[in-house]
């Protein structure tokens, strides 16, 4: 009786850990390209985002058709940030794109999904310039 208890647990134990493990990110660079084919790269390391460039197109100041840099994390933010996946693959990061002008002037968000070694997403800036670029990147 007590083999057959120990048995179910650990069969148990083993089916709620292994889908918790494999909807983890793959550590790596993740490239690819924007609606306007300009290329996009992004890193995850430990099931967190660490790093994005994309220059996306939008305009500024009224000015269309500008490449818009935008990089996270941002030279407004502390060295080393970087946002969490959840357990379904998603991600958000909000944030000032530069030190120099108010979060209302500059608000910079970054969503995404990550399945298995495709990532997909949206770049959103708002304020003074005006983005709104979706984007595909696959493991390299």
């Amino acid at each position: 009786m007590n083999r057959i208890v120990l048995l179910a647990t650990l069969a148990l134990t083993a089916a709620l850990l292994l889908p918790a493990a494999a909807s983890a990110a793959k550590d790596g660079t993740y490239v690819g390209r924007d609606e306007g084919e300009v290329k996009v790269t992004l890193k995850i390391k430990k099931n967190r985002v660490t790093y994005f460039k994309g220059n996306p197109a939008g305009s500024c100041y009224g000015t269309p058709f500008l490449l818009v840099a935008f990089r996270y994390p941002s030279a407004a933010q502390r060295p080393g940030a970087s946002s969490k996946i959840k357990a379904d693959g998603v991600f958000t990061a909000v944030f000032k794109g530069s030190p120099r002008v108010s979060f209302a002037d500059d608000r910079r968000v970054l969503t995404g999904t990550v399945k298995g070694n495709r990532v997909t997403g949206r770049m959103l800036v708002s304020g003074l310039c005006q983005v709104d670029q979706k984007f595909t990147a696959t493991r390299k």
